[in-house]
């Protein structure tokens, strides 16, 4: 491994030293590279932000590119800084405590390369935000120099022997600035569902190559023993997992391991197909730090679904959520039977999944939140008991119901054969005091209903009154309003076992679950010190 990822620095940087040469050549003689369609060189390699003074920037690139290779050539080499710095003090008379003589050649390198990577996330900000206008090769040199500082920090925690958490916090602190900073504001240009099936494709794609799930693992996640968790006779590795809501139909099953989930929801999952309600379906609140959801139970149907996970490893807790398909049901009953189907389809399957969730508190769908009422809630789990299912059940709750009719769906579920409750689903709740008045304007001329911070509140008090009146009855999985590890924490002192994010994701980025991870592995090994 060490070799390996001494050539991969090796030839990164030969990469960079032959893009910075090219782009510095064209300057130099004064000629523009061609891009391409859909490209603008000259835009940005003559504006302004081009040169510091005389000097073209992409100069400076190929200083720095060619003095990582330098760097990365004696590190392959096994070249010893220490000694050499040693010696040579020895000959010339200098003293030997100079803080000089204590750097190693992956410590310059890793110097080096977090300068390299904030510089190109600043510069990538600047074409896309200032200049608008994009470089094929400028970007070629950001993406070559953000990888270079991935792999050296990767090295430098494997070899040094420096504490995880400190290296892990920088590296995890580097990806989030350039996502919050750079990535976020180009996301969020463009519609929300766009980017969304945008991203599930590109996820997808990673999940299927080793060497891709290797490297996200590698720069994305933490893992530590201290995070394992057991419940129901499952064990997490991780306490944070993927809510229902994101990867709806199952693509997701090989990157999200490898992002650092600790378990994952696929779904909600109906018995018959549905497209989704009406576009637009995602919207961004970003002064709440909210996503206006309206997907209504977007499926491709149980049938399609459970053949398409039929023969797939889970290296995570993986569960299925299952809600009633969004149409006109005649009845309760043709609307608990449809409900029932579903779940006899993966029962009988050769899925292997490890938990159900029922979704009972979905605002988007037709006839809103039947099963919500205790009469109603009732006829559905005991006609789910006949079924004598095989794995563990999780209930999604509501939020926006009084404490006192929490207590009383939560007593009608007590009497089944029911693992655990998550709190909880979207807000419907247009009088919510966390949605700022701004996007609650907005929100009154559009439909859906509002996750992220709106919900964060009341699902702690949900999670709070559960736990105080039930104690250890259910495993809680608290969701809603989690956006960093001090979220997470506040979450399980309320009550929760577990915890469940998709909004915080969005707004942080994907390397905020690895970050969750360790401030939760930070808070317990303090704990124990």
């Amino acid at each position: 491994m060490k070799t390996i990822l001494s050539l991969i620095l090796v030839m990164l940087s030969i990469v960079g030293l032959a893009d910075s040469s090219y782009i510095t050549y064209e300057k130099l003689v004064g000629l523009t590279p061609d891009c391409g369609t859909g490209f603008d060189c000259g835009a940005v390699l003559n504006s302004e932000w081009s040169s510091i003074g005389p000097i073209p920037l992409s100069l400076l690139g190929l200083v720095f590119y060619l003095s990582v290779f330098i760097l990365s050539i004696l590190n392959y080499l096994d070249f010893d800084l220490k000694s050499y710095f040693e010696k040579t003090y020895n000959k010339l008379g200098l003293k030997k405590n100079s803080i000089f003589r204590l750097i190693t050649i992956q410590e310059l390198i890793l110097g080096a390369t977090i300068l390299g990577a904030l510089f190109s996330g600043y510069l990538v900000f600047i074409m896309g935000v200032v200049i608008q206008a994009w470089c094929k090769y400028c970007l070629i040199s950001a993406f070559t120099s953000i990888t270079l500082f991935l792999v050296s920090s990767t090295f430098y925690l494997k070899y040094q022997k420096k504490s995880p958490f400190l290296i892990k916090q920088i590296t995890l602190s580097v990806i989030h600035f350039l996502y919050v900073n750079i990535v976020k504001r180009l996301f969020f240009l463009f519609d929300a569902e766009f980017i969304h099936n945008l991203l599930t494709d590109v996820g997808k794609n990673l999940g299927s190559i080793r060497l891709t799930q290797f490297l996200t693992t590698t720069f994305f996640s933490f893992s530590h023993p201290n995070l394992e968790r057991k419940f129901n006779g499952i064990t997490f590795k991780n306490p944070v997992g993927l809510s229902a809501g994101f990867d709806y139909n199952g693509e997701l099953t090989g990157i999200l391991p490898s992002v650092g989930f600790g378990f994952h929801t696929i779904g909600t999952v109906t018995y018959e197909p549905y497209e989704g309600n009406t576009k637009p379906r995602l919207g961004r609140y970003l002064k709440s730090k909210s996503l206006l959801v309206n997907k209504g139970f977007k499926s491709l149907g149980a049938k399609v679904v459970a053949k398409k996970l039929t023969g797939l490893h889970f290296s995570i807790p993986t569960g299925i959520s299952i809600g009633s398909t969004n149409k006109h049901h005649d009845s309760n009953a043709d609307q608990i039977k449809d409900i029932l189907k579903t779940f006899t389809i993966f029962e009988k399957s050769k899925v292997k999944h490890q938990y159900y969730e029922l979704n009972i508190s979905c605002p988007n769908t037709f006839g809103g939140q039947p099963f919500t009422s205790p009469d109603k809630l009732k006829l559905l789990l005991d006609s789910l008991e006949k079924l004598n299912v095989s794995k563990p059940i999780y209930v999604k709750m509501p939020i926006d119901q009084s404490k006192k009719e929490t207590l009383l769906i939560l007593q009608i579920i007590d009497k089944y054969n029911i693992a655990g409750v998550i709190f909880g689903n979207l807000t419907k709740d247009k009088t919510n005091p966390d949605v700022h008045p701004i996007d609650l304007k907005k929100w009154s001329l559009a439909k859906g209903n509002l996750s992220g911070k709106p919900t964060w509140k009341r699902s702690n008090e949900l999670v709070e009154l559960t736990r105080k009146n039930f104690k250890n009855r259910f495993t809680i999985i608290g969701t809603g309003g989690i956006f960093s590890g001090e979220d997470a924490i506040k979450k399980m002192n309320y009550g929760a076992d577990l915890v469940q994010l998709i909004t915080g994701m969005i707004f942080e980025g994907p390397q905020a679950i690895g970050q969750i991870n360790l401030k939760l592995s930070q808070e317990a090994f303090n704990k124990r010190s």
